[in-house]
């Protein structure tokens, strides 16, 4: 896919178009801040690297909050803010697929909430994302995701543009990467790919599991929990001969039994007699409450009640005395009938009360009583270390459950892995890599007089390594060559997906290009003549003012300044 034009446009109070762009279909196009020397005029806000973040949110990128807050700075222009809002701004972003002559439009509102639309379809931001990655990548699964290529071919922030290899930075995993890379370079299929990827995530979160276990003080490792065990059985079979040997309990069973079943069913009363003290305490304050109601009756209010009914009937055939009456026959109704339930639960707790004395009695009068209190001490004793013991034993037969099914799974996931890697055939792998570096280590050459190698590492996880690293014939790389190897690197995927019928988007898009020397800038728009695909650029005049201005004029896809800035505001 190439980007065919950007448009960008209000849509409030009506349609009016801010930028409509033509991108160069081969080679370079440059966004050229035509700041002027001026002292007091600079080329951070008149918007050239807005087209690029622009772009990126065409084609995924999450919030249009880039558009307007400085992340250096951290600082929000609020004025752009506004207008995006205010006037409804939305850009659409037309592809071209060159092979099918067909062109692909995305739509993305450019405030809070927008919509993404793909052709006059709205969909969902996942929707979004999948129907992207099919368009530019003809990819249907899960992994690797879209906004973990796109980076790749549009380097818009800090950590892009300046990692070539590790361009999500370093808070994303080797697997991550490797999967990354192997479809890239199409290493192997993509069903293998994402079940490759799947397995991966699912056993970084077993370790994660198995590591945090093992960081409990009360876990350790199988080894420890295993000899732990074993000593809690040998204690056991100790504790269980000791009791054995107590030879009274057949003797006493009975009379054991039988206190045992007095002291339950004290319990039992006890309990009751607590619930019904407590019962007869609320019924006897229900009592004094309906006693002082009616003592204490409003009589003020029930005369203006009975005289508000008298207004609204007319004639009453009850005078307010009866009325006072019949309001305290109530209340005395209600009295009576909770003192006879005071009488019956009181009647109750009686009755209770003479059966705990008599169960007390019992209790106290058993022979067990007559046993050996150093006996009975010792049983109890061994007993509560059994069941100590047997709880304690419990929870690590647990525990070696969970550990060994984590690393059971930890084992089946590694073999799962395994036998993906194996149906990658290495001297496959270095013939598919060699057809890059052809064009790769050229580059390089042709920019800094050295060549560079890319290389995949197949036992990148065995040697516990990066997946793939830059390997030289001399010299080391200096910082400030990165820039000029990244150019290399994402030009050479060009030629490269090219040669190998790879469908991968035919464009890339570098910002923060202004530190490269200007010899390096020149032999970087030269190569980008050579790629069949787009080289697209947002620079400073100034920088370019040594290159042929009439190559700049011919690249050259949009102009701005401090008086045309990118929305016009």
């Amino acid at each position: 896919m190439l980007i065919h034009r950007l448009i960008v446009r209000k849509t409030k109070p009506e349609i009016e178009i801010i930028r409509d762009i033509s991108f160069n279909h081969k080679g370079l196009s440059l966004i050229v801040d035509n700041t002027s020397d001026s002292a007091k005029d600079s080329g951070n806000n008149v918007g050239k690297t807005t087209v690029v973040k622009i772009i990126d949110l065409c084609l995924g990128a999450k919030s249009v909050r880039s558009l307007y807050f400085d992340v250096d700075t951290k600082s929000e222009n609020h004025e752009i803010r506004e207008f995006l809002m205010e006037h409804k701004v939305e850009a659409e972003l037309i592809l071209v697929d060159p092979n099918k002559k067909k062109k692909s439009s995305i739509v993305r509102q450019l405030f809070n909430r927008g919509k993404r639309i793909i052709d006059s379809i709205e969909f969902t931001q996942e929707e979004f994302w999948g129907k992207l990655k099919l368009l530019l990548f003809d990819l249907d699964e899960h992994n690797p995701t879209l906004r973990q290529l796109i980076p790749k071919f549009v380097r818009v922030d800090n950590i892009t543009s300046e990692n070539m290899i590790k361009y999500l930075g370093n808070t994303t995993s080797n697997d991550t990467y490797d999967s990354i890379y192997l479809f890239l370079f199409r290493i192997i299929k993509n069903d293998l790919l994402s079940k490759k990827d799947t397995l991966s995530a699912n056993l970084k979160e077993v370790e994660t599991k198995i590591r945090l276990l093992q960081h409990d003080e009360n876990i350790s490792s199988l080894d420890i929990l295993e000899q732990r065990k074993q000593l809690i059985d040998s204690d056991l079979v100790e504790l269980s001969t000791k009791r054995k040997n107590l030879d009274y309990m057949e003797t006493y069973k009975e009379e054991l039994k039988n206190k045992r079943n007095i002291i339950n069913s004290i319990n039992e009363v006890e309990a009751e007699m607590q619930m019904l003290q407590f019962e007869i305490k609320q019924i006897t304050v229900n009592i004094e409450k309906l006693e002082n109601e009616k003592s204490n009756i409003n009589h003020s209010q029930i005369s203006y009640i009975y005289n508000e009914a008298k207004a609204y009937i007319g004639t009453v055939n009850k005078t307010f005395e009866d009325l006072l009456l019949f309001h305290n026959k109530m209340i005395q109704n209600r009295i009576d009938f909770v003192k006879d339930q005071l009488t019956i639960k009181e009647k109750r707790y009686t009755e209770l009360e003479y059966g705990r004395d008599t169960l007390l009695e019992q209790n106290k009068n058993l022979t067990i009583d007559l046993l050996d209190e150093g006996l009975l001490e010792e049983l109890n004793s061994i007993n509560q270390k059994i069941e100590a013991l047997v709880l304690e034993k419990g929870a690590i037969n647990q525990t070696i459950k969970i550990l060994t099914s984590a690393e059971t799974l930890k084992d089946n996931l590694t073999n799962d892995i395994k036998q993906i890697s194996q149906q990658m055939d290495s001297n496959n792998i270095n013939d598919i890599i060699g057809k890059f570096n052809v064009y790769f280590s050229d580059y390089c050459e042709k920019l800094y007089g050295e060549k560079y190698l890319f290389v995949y590492n197949s036992k990148w996880k065995e040697q516990n390594k990066f997946p793939v690293s830059l390997d030289l014939f001399k010299g080391n790389v200096g910082t400030g060559m990165k820039k000029g190897i990244i150019v290399a690197f994402d030009l050479a995927y060009i030629k490269f997906a090219e040669e190998m019928s790879i469908v991968s988007p035919r464009f890339v898009i570098h910002d923060k290009l202004e530190n490269t020397h200007i010899n390096q800038l020149r032999t970087i728009f030269e190569l980008s003549r050579d790629i069949n695909g787009q080289y697209i650029v947002p620079i400073l005049r100034e920088r370019v003012d040594k290159i042929e201005s009439a190559l700049i004029e011919e690249c050259k896809v949009l102009e701005l300044s401090k008086d045309e800035k990118f929305f016009k505001v």
